[in-house]
């Protein structure tokens, strides 16, 4: 099974899902309340457990979600799964970023469901946002590729194509694009052979090594998830390959349903 979730997952709709947020944000804004906004992240997660226990939720905290293909495997934690509909996520930092967001979502993703909360103790209140997706798994197994400017310029190009078209049958879009990474490495060679240090130079100068996929001594690649700026990432990808002696990187940027595979060179 390409996704397995270590516990049974029902999907609620919205009316569904906020009956249980409106719980859920009570319980969180009474432990804000008591215990004041700098206990440790994890404290917050067991408090949280065990009020829910408390107020009679079904509750499964640290959820955790299998995704694997042939011999490869990553597991996955959601903080709390609420009356097996609701993906609940905690954070004790200063606010709240898209990052955030993006992990939320990839619980949801992986897990089909619709509907997440997300909380944050740190400020003076409890941040609480909304995690909403109406797609469907059916819905991100539907992609288009674009290879325009995509140059196989060795064997192991077309092994990663060939490896990330069929994660994306099985997995779909729209996962944490580290997923995909982890695994392109897996099946090309595994860390160990993958991921080497490359010489970064400034006027002939060693600045010393930085660590990089590769998919031949002179080749690297890399996989992004940009929606909204992907000729940004290029051009600072051109930037960078340019102080280094590779001659291109094969970049993948999944950009939701499109994805997108460039050639970048180097020298």
């Amino acid at each position: 099974m390409p996704i397995h979730i270590h516990h049974p997952i029902e999907v609620f709709d919205q009316e569904r899902f906020h009956q249980v947020d409106r719980v859920v944000t009570g319980i969180a804004f009474d432990i804000h309340n008591q215990f004041g906004r700098y206990l440790d992240e994890r404290l917050y997660q067991r408090e949280l457990t065990r009020r829910y226990l408390a107020a009679g939720l079904a509750v499964e905290p640290e959820l955790r979600i299998t995704a694997s293909l042939d011999d490869f495997s990553k597991d996955y934690f959601a903080d709390h799964l609420i009356n097996a509909g609701v993906i609940v996520e905690t954070k004790a930092v200063t606010a709240l970023t898209p990052a955030h967001t993006g992990q939320t979502l990839n619980y949801l993703f992986l897990c089909g469901l619709h509907h997440g909360t997300l909380l944050n103790f740190r400020p003076e209140r409890v941040q609480h946002e909304f995690v909403s997706t109406s797609l469907k798994p059916a819905d991100r197994r539907r992609f288009e590729v674009v290879a325009d400017d995509w140059h196989p310029v060795s064997p192991q190009c077309d092994r990663l194509r060939s490896h990330l078209l069929r994660m994306l049958a099985e997995w779909g879009t729209h996962l944490d694009p580290l997923l995909y990474r982890d695994a392109l490495t897996h099946f090309l060679g595994g860390e160990a052979n993958v991921v080497r240090e490359v010489s970064v130079e400034s006027e002939g100068d060693s600045l010393g090594g930085q660590a990089m996929h590769l998919l031949a001594d002179d080749l690297a690649f890399s996989v992004t998830a940009s929606v909204h700026h992907p000729e940004s990432v290029f051009e600072h990808q051109r930037r960078f390959l340019r102080h280094t002696r590779l001659r291109a990187m094969q970049w993948v940027n999944l950009n939701h349903s499109r994805i997108e595979l460039r050639t970048i060179e180097g020298r």
